[in-house]
């Protein structure tokens, strides 16, 4: 097995290799690890009332971020 450094390349890259290695559990471990510790992954409570509400102030803040990296 190869030892691969899922942290050597962005997470867009990552994404595009776990799309395209579906069978590597461990990109796509990885992929929802930096997803989350960057904010990019959106998860609701679908138990809170006002969940609509609360997706959509994450949607915004997500693509605030992702247009702020773009910039640079």
């Amino acid at each position: 097995m190869i030892d691969t450094n899922y942290d050597g390349v962005s997470l867009d890259e990552l994404r595009r290799y776990v799309l395209t290695h579906r069978e590597d559990d461990r990109a796509f471990h990885a992929y929802i690890d930096r997803s989350k510790a960057t904010g990019r992954m959106i998860s609701i409570d679908l138990n809170n009332p006002h969940w609509e509400k609360t997706l959509d102030r994450q949607i915004q803040k997500t693509l605030a971020v992702e247009d702020e990296e773009d910039r640079y």
